[in-house]
Formats: structure tokens, sequence, C-alpha cells
């Protein structure tokens, strides 16, 4: 696809291939203006850069180790109270049991563990459940807790967040998940329900670890109550951390599922946003970090294995994980399924990639030709 020398998006690709900053409205632009099929060409031949044709995955599973939380979102169908017939929370034994049936059968390498916000826990349930998975599972890289869960932890031991990341990085954390992210501005997260200062809040659990060592993730919950605007910020704050410490292992954006969700019945919501929004914010995140932060996961989960492929072709270089047992997004009453390696080899090789399994410190240990 051939740009006209006037084109905007001619001096925004000139800046991403040069390693220049793109601005907050040049991030807007491409947005609300610029063509989708223009924003994929442009990002996939920055990503055939970065990785070729390399997709990686890993064999990964989601555990939700309780629904009981605090925060009550207003985009949350997950969360009890813990006073719902529903409400449970897991034992280290029955996590360690649970892990053990995906584990022999499938070869988990990544356990991503994260549920709510419960306030009955303490730091050692945290330290004594990652210590058991670690003896019994060695090998499996532990992916683990919120930035929402780590602050409310500190705040209930009355420590700092420096101390709470070693007592979990020495009982067997590895890196922590981008979740709570959503969108950082304040006025979107009053909307959502979250605190004000949540975003700033995440950015901060996110440096703290990065400044000890520590990767992580990041995301961005898009297609509610914000704008393009909003979006730009969002990135924009993550491409600043990242410049500093590196310490994003991925970035992931996600669309807005609004089933059974305080803002869906509100009105606020009434639907979720399309594919072509879904395949927008992939590519504008991988022109927008570039290799900064090289790895753009897919967004397969909430939209299927089709249009993560169509997220490949759009510049994503990560297909995510496999997933088993997974309950966050099918309490929105969207059904995902469980989703073997297999079915993702095979979606990879069916538009012309190269599926590459990693572990969960993104170090690649097997490809599929």
């Amino acid at each position: 696809m051939m740009l006209n020398v006037s084109d905007p998006m001619i001096d925004i690709l000139e800046k991403a291939r040069t390693g220049g900053e793109i601005s907050r409205d040049e991030i807007a632009f491409m947005y609300n203006e610029v063509d989708i099929k223009k924003l994929g060409y442009a990002a996939r031949i920055l990503t055939d850069k970065i990785t070729g044709r390399q997709v990686s995955f890993v064999s990964n599973m989601i555990l939700n180790y309780t629904n009981i939380c605090n925060v009550r979102c207003n985009f949350c169908a997950f969360y009890r109270t813990g006073n719902e017939e529903d409400s449970y929370t897991m034992t280290a034994e029955q996590v360690v049991e649970r892990l053990r049936q995906f584990h022999s059968a499938y070869g988990i390498r990544q356990l991503l563990i994260q549920g709510g916000v419960n306030p009955d826990l303490p730091l050692e349930y945290y330290t004594d459940l990652f210590r058991k998975i670690k003896r019994e599972f060695p090998e499996i890289g532990i992916n683990g807790l919120s930035t929402s869960e780590i602050s409310f932890i500190a705040r209930k031991e009355k420590t700092s967040l420096r101390d709470v990341l070693e007592s979990l990085r020495e009982s067997g954390l590895e890196t922590i998940p981008g979740a709570g992210a959503e969108i950082f501005s304040a006025d979107v997260r009053k909307v959502l329900g979250r605190p004000v200062n949540s975003g700033e809040q995440w950015l901060n659990v996110m440096e703290t670890a990065h400044s000890m060592g520590i990767k992580t993730s990041a995301t961005m919950m898009f297609g509610h109550v914000e704008n393009a605007y909003h979006r730009a910020d969002h990135l924009l704050s993550i491409l600043e951390l990242q410049k500093k410490y590196h310490g994003f292992l991925s970035f992931t954006p996600w669309n807005f599922e609004p089933g059974n969700t305080k803002l869906e019945r509100d009105g606020l919501v009434n639907r979720r946003v399309g594919g072509e929004e879904v395949l927008r914010n992939i590519a504008i995140s991988r022109i927008v970090f570039n290799r900064e932060l090289p790895i753009i996961q897919s967004s397969w989960l909430t939209n299927g294995v089709e249009m993560g492929q169509m997220s490949i072709y759009f510049g994503a270089n990560d297909w995510g994980g496999t997933i088993y047992d997974e309950k966050v997004i099918p309490a929105t009453g969207k059904m995902v399924g469980n989703l073997r390696k297999e079915t993702i080899i095979r979606a990879l090789k069916g538009i012309g990639m190269v599926p590459v399994e990693r572990d969960n410190a993104y170090k690649i240990i097997k490809t599929y030709v």
C-alpha cells in the first residue's frame, strides 16, 4: 500500500523508523482519522523488522484463586462481596491440585494467577501459595497478582511495596501481569468505578517492580467511555516508563466486554466495539512502541481465534497463551472455552507464520516448522 507524499502518516512512520517520539496529537490522529488498512500495513512492516515471521506463545493456565473483591469495579462481572453463595477462595492445596490436573496433561510453563482484592488474605497466604507451587512445579513461571492486589497487601501489612514485592519474589513470583491498567485517566477511572488515583498506583507498582529487576506486562482496556486522547496518554505513560527501565515484557490492548456489568446496566456502554477497533489498537500500539516494547500480544481471548490471526497481520507478534479454566471473561456471559497449543500452532501456520513456544520470561524453548 502506497502512501501519498502529503499524508501525515509519512511523518509518523519516519519517527517510528528512526526512534523519534510520536506525539499525543499524532496518536489521536491515528485513532480518529487514519485508514485501518494503512495502519495495519505500517505496523506489520515494523513487526517484520523486529521478529520477522516468528510468533510466540506460551503453554499457560489462568487460575482465579478468589472472586471476593472489595474494589467492585463497574466494568467487572466476576467479583463477589463474600456474602454470595458462589463466593470462593481456594486454599493452597486446592490450587496445587487444580494445577496438577492441567500440568500433567498439557505441560504448563506459565501460571497466571490473580483474583480479587480479598481483604481477608494476608501476605502469608500468597507466599505460602507460591512456595507450594514452586516446590511441586519448579519449571512453571508464576505470573502473579494485579497491581491492586499488591498495593492492598502492602496497606494491609503496613509495609512498603518494595518489601511486599521482595517477599513475593523470594517465595516464587517471577513476573507481574498488566491487569488493572484499564485507562489511566482519573476521569475515566471514576466512571469505571476505580479509585481516581489507581492509574498512578498501577504505574507506581510497576516502576517499583522494574527498579527491583522484576519484569511485568502492560495492558490497556478500550471500548468503554474513553476517547482517543485518553488512549494516547495511556500509551505514552507506558512508553515513558519503558524507556526508563525496559521492564515491560509485552503489551496487550483488549476490548471491554460489557455483559453483566454495571456499566451496561446503567446504559453507559451498550455494546462491545467491533473487530476494526481491535485491529486499530493493535496496529497503533506497534507503531507507538516499536522496538522499545517489542512484544505486542494479540487480543484473541475476547475476540476468538480468527481475530487473533488478524491481529498478527496488524502488528502483533505474540499470541499470548493457551487457556484452561479462565473464569473472569465468562462471568460477562461470553464463553471463551479452552485453547490448546495445537490450535495455536495450526492457526499461526495457517497464516504463514512460524510458531515458537516460549516460557514465562519470553525465552524461546521450541520452534514449530
